[in-house]
């Protein structure tokens, strides 16, 4: 369909959307130990150019991306707050949840038996937090929590002998924690228009390069 001649048509719209009442940024940060005997394999002995790194997933170990939504538990009721804000008090809610984040330790290194390089994954580990948010949360509103930056460090544990023994894991984790709730609004909007449909043509002849330079009507002998 031809669309040169296309004019917007703006109409009135009700939609059903989400309104956000209150929009924070926080962290977590988590440690544990994971002992080198609870590898789901057993680490080479004397591996060398060992690292150890981690992932954050879900409880199957299955790796999750940065804007993930996580689950979170309300575990107290709500309770109206007064904040001081720029010398002004205003109301908020004060909103404790608990929510529980997975990471697996890699291990990797090389094998000095076989020369070869080996990764070692853990079972995924849990971190449980219970946190506490001042929001505008009134009631008929939900949380919202949604992992925006992860990191992690990973710590190599030898003994005396300098036998690796255990590994460290602590992991830093963004979070964006949101009070939303439906709402239905009207908007003033253009309507869509489908676009014009593209399909392959054939090419027309294309012209080659010349090389005017030199041909013809040149004498390049002249050229200094």
């Amino acid at each position: 369909m031809s669309t040169k001649n296309k004019k917007n048509i703006q109409d009135t719209l009700c939609i059903n959307t989400e309104k956000i009442y209150d929009w924070i940024v926080g962290d977590s940060t988590g440690s544990t130990t994971i002992d080198v005997d609870d590898l789901p394999i057993a680490l080479p002995a004397d591996a060398t150019n060992v690292e150890a790194n981690c992932t954050l997933t879900d409880e199957d170990g299955d790796p999750i991306p940065i804007n993930t939504q996580i689950d979170i538990v309300e575990v107290t009721p709500r309770e109206e707050r007064q904040i001081d804000v720029d010398g002004e008090l205003v109301t908020l809610e004060r909103v404790r949840f608990r929510k529980t984040l997975y990471a697996t330790l890699e291990v990797s290194g090389v094998d000095p038996a076989t020369g070869t390089q080996f990764l070692i994954t853990s079972d995924p580990v849990s971190f449980n937090f219970v946190e506490t948010a001042f929001l505008c949360a009134p009631e008929g509103t939900a949380i919202v929590v949604s992992i925006s930056d992860f990191s992690c460090l990973g710590v190599i544990n030898r003994d005396v002998d300098d036998v690796i023994i255990d590994f460290d894991l602590e992991i830093f984790v963004c979070q964006s924690i949101q009070a939303i709730a439906p709402v239905a609004v009207e908007v003033a909007a253009d309507l869509c228009m489908p676009r014009e449909e593209l399909i392959d043509r054939c090419a027309g002849p294309v012209r080659p390069p010349q090389c005017d330079m030199v041909f013809p009507g040149h004498d390049i002998r002249k050229v200094k």
